[in-house]
């Protein structure tokens, strides 16, 4: 290999580099969201919207109860979404319910 194609070769490794990283971290930004649909998300009573829970099925919960006041919620205040260790960090909405939720302990 003469340097002249040795050199054509290198930068086509590091273009290509470059573009397979930039993918790689396009993809890395845009988090999974919980669906209502998900089998394991019915199972555990989640919903989008704490008012819309079936109140006869969970007794135990109460429309004050949200993702956003849960301790299982990995949210900043005023996020609109954010991961939910519960559900392998799928992202959960900040008004929504599930029946782990476990309030924050006042600090």
């Amino acid at each position: 290999m003469n340097p002249s194609n040795r050199r054509v070769f290198m930068m086509r490794v590091v273009a290509g580099s470059a573009v397979l990283a930039s993918a790689a971290s396009s993809h890395a930004q845009a988090p999974e969201k919980l669906l209502e649909t998900d089998s394991y998300a019915k199972s555990m009573g989640f919903k989008y919207d704490t008012t819309k829970v079936d109140k006869a099925r969970w007794t135990r919960h109460d429309a004050s109860q949200q993702c956003n006041k849960c301790q299982l919620w990995d949210g900043k205040p005023g996020a609109e979404y954010a991961a939910c260790s519960f559900f392998g960090d799928r992202h959960t909405p900040s008004t929504g319910w599930c029946k782990n939720f476990k309030a924050v302990k006042a600090a």
